[in-house]
């Protein structure tokens, strides 16, 4: 699959374009309020009260699982919130090269448009010397040499080489304006998106506090049976995700390439450390950082997100999974793992928890891929 690969890996390679910063950057601010109105309902939902009459354990049981609910519903939704700080973290990356990239161009343009117009300025001079052009006109050639040119009484007394030195300098004024143009384009979609990673990361803490919160009206047990819990499904949402029963897997089949088996031996490597918003390595990572960096260690280089990440390869029946392959989850593809074989997954979970296996079918599946 590796010439599948290489094609859709290129898609991926850092363009930074303007209008790319732009729909990156308004995607993360929309993505971010529609976030901030669903989390803000889930996490000042009330916690039931117990059923009237009910045994204290009863009543209990019930306030502990509901604050687990909650806190695994903000655990996704900081999760989602996650991707769209990843994605406007990477473009404004890229953007940032950019402009530096444009500033420099400009400023080698700018000193040889000025070389260039000193030659204009002999070419003037030696114009009105042999009186083909008045002094007035004199200046014209050498501030606008473009309305010189559009003068064809004019530029005929100018030598062949004149009119093509004019020309080239006339060109090289238009490259400039334009890039000045580009760059500013630059510059505005590049501080579009730092806003638009700014408020996805004020977002993300705003929900781990309030998951915090609730972590702590648990007993130190709780809180450890909250952070070795999974993700789970999502109950606010219909997407149930493609469904295969996990004893019908191939179990024994051997992970499709080297670079399959590379990025595993990555995986398996950073098993126990521990999930950072917005991390990729290598001390701690977020879970689309984690599935970047062990395939960067293959020679393989996928964008950041999860979403991303889901087009970055052959998407496959979940039926057909094998050792290697990508898995993305939910609806909004919000959160990603990598299959090592017998029915496992390892990714990042969550805040409070480590990089660690865990069962295929723990979440909603939206894609495979192979990379």
């Amino acid at each position: 699959m590796a010439h599948h690969s290489t094609k859709r890996l290129k898609r991926h390679r850092a363009t930074a374009l303007p209008t790319r910063g732009r729909t990156v950057a308004a995607a993360a601010l929309t993505a971010v309020a529609a976030a901030a109105g669903v989390v803000g309902t889930a996490a000042a939902a009330p916690v039931p009260g117990p059923p009237s009459g009910g045994p204290d354990g009863d009543r209990s049981t019930v306030q502990q699982q509901t604050v687990k609910g909650q806190i695994a519903a903000l655990y996704r939704q900081a999760d989602q919130l996650t991707q769209t700080y990843d994605a406007a973290q990477e473009q404004a990356g890229k953007l940032t090269l950019a402009v530096q990239r444009s500033q420099s161009a400009l400023q080698a343009m700018q000193a040889d448009y000025q070389r260039q117009r000193a030659t204009l300025g002999s070419i003037a001079a030696e114009q009105y010397r042999a009186g083909g052009v008045d002094e007035e006109l004199t200046l014209m050639l050498a501030d606008h040499p473009d309305s010189f040119l559009s003068n064809e009484a004019m530029a005929t007394r100018l030598s062949d080489e004149q009119r093509r030195k004019i020309a080239e300098v006339v060109e090289e004024r238009r490259q400039i304006v334009q890039l000045q143009h580009a760059a500013a384009d630059q510059l505005s979609a590049l501080d579009e998106t730092r806003t638009a990673a700014a408020q996805s990361r004020t977002q993300v803490t705003q929900q781990l506090h309030k998951a915090q919160a609730l972590l702590n009206t648990l007993s130190a047990s709780q809180r450890a049976a909250a952070a070795q819990a999974e993700l789970g499904a999502d109950p606010t949402s219909a997407f149930a995700g493609q469904q295969v029963d996990p004893a019908t897997i191939d179990h024994t089949q051997p992970a499709p390439s080297d670079r399959a088996r590379a990025a595993i031996e990555a995986a398996l490597a950073d098993l126990g450390k521990p999930y950072v918003f917005g991390a990729e390595g290598p001390d701690a990572f977020d879970c689309s950082g984690l599935i970047q960096q062990v395939w960067r260690q293959a020679g393989v280089e996928l964008p950041r997100t999860s979403s991303e990440q889901a087009q970055a390869g052959e998407q496959v029946p979940l039926s057909q999974i094998q050792p290697g392959d990508l898995v993305i989850y939910y609806a909004g593809r919000s959160h990603i793992g990598m299959y090592v074989g017998d029915g496992k997954i390892i990714h990042a979970p969550h805040p409070g928890a480590q990089v660690r296996m865990a069962p295929l079918m723990s979440m909603p599946v939206n894609t495979v891929v192979r990379v």
